[in-house]
């Protein structure tokens, strides 16, 4: 009988731990697949992370571009403002500019050459006062321009840009009394070249705004 007790006590005792290693074992697999998957999370909170940061830096970029676009408006149109009040305090008003009609152009284009009497009185070229102003804003054109008269015989006694850069052709402004030599010179520069009389007072008996 006592025998039989010890037996009964050894098995209880195996099977007991048997139990116990397995438990053990299934608790193991769970918490390497619990690891796993904080794992996964990680690197989806990371990668999300990254993605956010991106998204703030193109919306950095658009914020400067957008301040950078605004400041530049801002300058042109300041820039603009003043041209314009610079334009209007030096003439007193707006200058048009009108194109020749083409059969006027011709008959001055046969008259040239014909009369050296302007307006009554006999004048020479080298005793006009000319002046060269650049129509587009560019030095060079007014100083293509003022080779070009000196190579007519003209004496340029100044040469600088005009209050305006929009001029489409070659304009020449005329004090009074100069009218015909105006002219003449329209006719020798040919194209779309117009003469107009001076609206300012002006020491010089042509202004020539050039384009090229």
């Amino acid at each position: 009988m006592r025998a039989l007790c010890i037996f009964t006590l050894v098995f209880c005792l195996a099977t007991s731990g048997c139990a116990g290693l397995d438990i053990t074992g299934r608790n193991t697999e769970e918490l390497q697949r619990s690891k796993a998957s904080i794992a996964q999370l990680n690197e989806q909170v990371a990668a999300v992370n990254k993605e956010l940061t991106l998204l703030k830096s193109e919306v950095q970029k658009m914020k400067e571009a957008e301040a950078a676009a605004k400041e530049s408006s801002a300058a042109a149109e300041i820039g603009a403002s003043k041209e314009k009040e610079a334009a209007l305090s030096e003439t007193g008003k707006k200058e048009q500019v009108k194109e020749v009609d083409i059969s006027k152009r011709d008959e001055m284009k046969k008259s040239a050459g014909e009369k050296q009497a302007v307006e009554g009185k006999e004048t020479s070229l080298k005793n006009l006062k000319v002046k060269v102003l650049s129509g587009n804003g560019k030095l060079p054109t007014a100083r293509q321009m003022s080779k070009r008269l000196i190579g007519m015989g003209y004496r340029v006694a100044d040469i600088g840009t005009a209050t305006r850069a929009d001029y489409t052709a070659n304009t020449i402004y005329f004090a009074p009394d100069y009218k015909t030599e105006a002219q003449r010179l329209a006719a020798r520069l040919g194209g779309k070249t117009i003469a107009k009389p001076l609206t300012w007072s002006s020491v010089f008996h042509i202004i020539v705004v050039a384009v090229p």
